[in-house]
């Protein structure tokens, strides 16, 4: 009878040992991916590891190629990568406002469907779209940068990759 006293002892106190772990390495705030209550549907200024994208849940660490998604119910969401904002608008495509990127000539955010896009940045996630304000040669509208995206024509493809780099 001891020794099943002693066995239970045990259990309980590895199990209040482990809770305790637990609860002591979460953070007070958790993952950040939406905020909330942007009424005025603008771009929400971020500073770099503030917010995790809403679809590869990484940091979002380069502004310059940051994007973000603002709803009609006035949630943002954030996207290290125009091209994980495409992928996430694809199945959450709903009530959506605006979508903001962040340009790479003139460090502003704006509608990104007036951005222009090259199509061979070192992007956070390897997609190669970089958004810029004003139209250089080469460069893709809105559009034309989502069809492309979608249909996977991206630098994840290793024919389209060779084909615009080694030009």
């Amino acid at each position: 009878m001891k020794n099943i006293f002693i066995n239970i002892i045990t259990v309980v106190i590895v199990i209040a040992v482990i809770l305790i772990l637990l609860f002591s390495f979460g953070s007070d705030e958790g993952a950040r991916y939406v905020y909330k209550g942007n009424t005025t549907h603008s771009a929400v200024p971020i500073k770099v590891k503030e917010y995790q994208c809403s679809e590869c849940n990484m940091n979002i660490e380069a502004l310059s190629y940051a994007a973000q998604i603002t709803s009609e119910n006035g949630n943002t969401y954030f996207f290290d990568d125009i091209g994980c904002a495409i992928l996430w608008l694809k199945k959450n495509s709903k009530d959506i406002h605006t979508i903001f990127t962040q340009t790479q000539d003139t460090l502003k955010w704006i509608d990104a469907k007036k951005a222009w896009y090259s199509r061979t940045a070192s992007s956070p996630m390897g997609y190669g779209f970089a958004a810029y304000e004003k139209s250089q040669k080469g460069f893709i509208p809105y559009d034309e940068m989502k069809l492309l995206m979608l249909q996977g024509k991206n630098l994840h493809d290793p024919f389209i990759k060779k084909k615009l780099l080694d030009h």
